[in-house]
């Protein structure tokens, strides 16, 4: 009995540690984009004690309709006493997303690759805890890059996505468990 538990406690040691391991690589190696190199920082605007002070200020209407259809968001200048003094439109957070989106999608890749190189591992190796400490990494691996993914994916791709993962899991289990 307390051999068959040592051998889990490594099995899920392994599993862990794999996808720890292969996840700070891409962090490493592969960083992702930060907002801020986008995106400035909104700079703090003073606390007016009366808004009423200031005039409003309502973005052109050609000024709305770019903004539409460049997916941005209608920002504001701001002068020293809080009060907005001119509308525009913000679309850094567009080329974020599209890096941000390109980023996981490669770092989607590496992981699925690793994944089924945990997998193939776990079927191939002879010792019972490292084999099943590689299949529990391919699997939580497998989980991990669709969770990182996901967001990106339309629903006919997430579907075929979690087809792929399951006959792939069934046919581990026909092949690894008799």
């Amino acid at each position: 009995m307390a051999n068959k538990v040592k051998k889990w406690i490594i099995a899920v040691a392994i599993a862990i540690v794999f996808n720890l391991f292969v996840n700070y690589g891409i962090a490493t190696f592969y960083p992702s984009p930060e907002y801020s190199d986008y995106c400035n920082e909104p700079k703090s605007i003073p606390i007016r004690a009366n808004q009423n002070d200031c005039r409003t200020i309502l973005p052109e209407p050609e000024v709305e309709k770019q903004c539409n259809t460049e997916k941005g968001y209608i920002a504001y200048k701001y002068d020293s006493n809080g009060c907005a003094t001119e509308a525009y439109c913000e679309t850094c957070g567009v080329s974020y997303n599209e890096t941000r989106k390109k980023h996981d999608g490669n770092a989607f890749i590496v992981l699925l690759i690793a994944a089924s190189a945990a997998l193939l591992a776990g079927i191939l190796i002879k010792a019972e805890a490292v084999s099943t400490g590689a299949l529990l990494a391919g699997v939580l691996g497998l989980i991990i890059a669709t969770m990182r993914y996901w967001e990106h994916l339309q629903n006919v791709y997430r579907f075929a996505l979690l087809g792929i993962v399951l006959a792939v899991l069934v046919w581990l289990g026909y092949k690894k468990v008799k």
